[in-house]
């Protein structure tokens, strides 16, 4: 059922009076939208409209000396505007799937005629603000039309393009990224969905390590950017970004308490270096400072132990064997992943029940290894290991069924 159909013919009934409009209201909501019912066939001209603008853009690559320089520009914009119109003539007609596509091959087209004529042209470039120029259409065709695809396109084009930056120039694109802010932030911002809100908090923090990595910054300021991802997910009004930035906060923090774990334990630290006390210290009491204070109206020790996978214990090493800051950091990474676990047992939070399997799995896993790969046969090591995780995972798999055997609230 076209629910657009529906709604621009009921109104007439209405306008006729043979239907109220809650009568219309009740209609409309009881046939599902076609456009929900038939995703996979909105799918397929998305894919063939992709593989022939792929056969084209090659043919022309793999013929492009043979091609005048005047011919070449006049042939790109041709293909280009070729795109643009037939998508814009689609999408006016109702076809949202087909003029999707072709607006799609027309914003890589612009790029790819940017990229030939600029060979063409003996053009060199000493930046990436061709990933700028690039990303304007799918960044015009993002708030038009609202589309999944173009949001996945400016992601690519500006994060991706980062990476270029990055690998090719050794530098980091400021303007690039404020590209990404703006565009990718602000529709979160106007239009928050999970899906896109994720996509954004996974592309800002692949920046914010690109930034670290171009500027020679010590990595373990990416631990702080992960805490001060947490305590702005505390801040938020919508859930939506609430989820997102806990639980890539919470990831990060993991990550690198795992990683020290390892680091510290193995006897790594020849090149390990800290980040200036004078200043990480002190953006760390504040930010943890600020996430206390953003739950001090609940339990405060239950959310002390859930902080401290981000609190700097590697500072310890100046005064301490590093392997008991390894083993520390283990305790911690137990801790809360326990933590977790109960915590959406007790909430019968299913997101939060799984997060909380990975990581306490993870944590098993790294334990185990330290533990008996260095005197346990390799072949029982890790049938041994393998055996244990399956009982491990079974025993907790059976225990959220029972938590959620009445479907809990839906938190997911």
């Amino acid at each position: 059922m076209n629910q657009k159909w529906m709604k621009s013919e009921g109104q007439k009934w209405v306008d006729e009076k043979i239907i109220s409009s809650e009568q219309l209201d009740l209609l409309v909501a009881r046939y599902p939208s076609s456009n929900e019912q038939n995703k996979p066939s909105r799918v397929l001209p998305i894919l063939a409209s992709i593989l022939i603008g792929i056969g084209i853009l090659s043919f022309i690559a793999s013929n492009w000396s043979e091609i005048p320089p005047l011919a070449r520009l006049a042939l790109l914009l041709v293909i280009m505007t070729g795109f643009y119109t037939a998508g814009d003539v689609f999408t006016k007609r109702g076809n949202d799937s087909l003029g999707t596509s072709f607006n799609f091959l027309g914003i890589i087209s612009f790029g790819a005629s940017i990229i030939l004529l600029g060979q063409t042209f003996h053009l060199s470039a000493v930046d990436a603000r061709l990933f700028v120029f690039w990303s304007l259409p799918a960044i015009y065709y993002l708030f038009r039309d609202r589309k999944k695809l173009f949001f996945l396109l400016v992601a690519v084009i500006t994060v991706g393009g980062q990476l270029y930056s990055l690998s090719d120039y050794d530098q980091f694109s400021y303007l690039l990224f404020f590209v990404f802010i703006v565009s990718i932030g602000g529709y979160v911002f106007l239009y928050p969905q999970r899906l896109q809100t994720n996509l954004f908090t996974i592309g800002l923090s692949a920046q914010v390590l690109m930034f670290l990595l171009t500027e020679e910054i010590n990595l373990l300021w990416f631990f702080l950017f992960g805490l001060s991802l947490y305590t702005e997910g505390l801040w938020a009004e919508k859930s939506v970004f609430k989820q997102a930035f806990n639980r890539f906060g919470t990831l990060i923090g993991f990550a690198f308490a795992y990683g020290l774990y390892f680091w510290m334990t193995n006897e790594f630290l020849s090149d390990f270096d800290l980040p200036k006390t004078a200043l990480y210290l002190p953006v760390f009491l504040i930010l943890f400072a600020a996430a206390l204070y953003a739950k001090r109206h609940e339990n405060l020790i239950m959310h002390v132990c859930e902080l401290l996978i981000f609190v700097p214990f590697f500072y310890l090493i100046k005064v301490s064997d590093p392997l008991i800051v390894g083993i520390l950091y283990l305790i911690v990474m137990f801790t809360y992943s326990g933590l977790m676990l109960a915590k959406g047992f007790k909430n019968e939070n299913r997101p939060q029940i799984n997060l909380g399997i990975v990581l306490f799995l993870l944590v098993c896993l790294m334990g185990y290894f330290n533990l008996a790969w260095a005197f346990m046969p390799k072949s029982i090591f890790f049938l041994l290991g393998g055996i244990l995780l399956f009982i491990l995972n079974a025993f907790l798999q059976r225990k959220k069924k029972q938590i959620l055997k009445n479907g809990g609230p839906h938190n997911e």
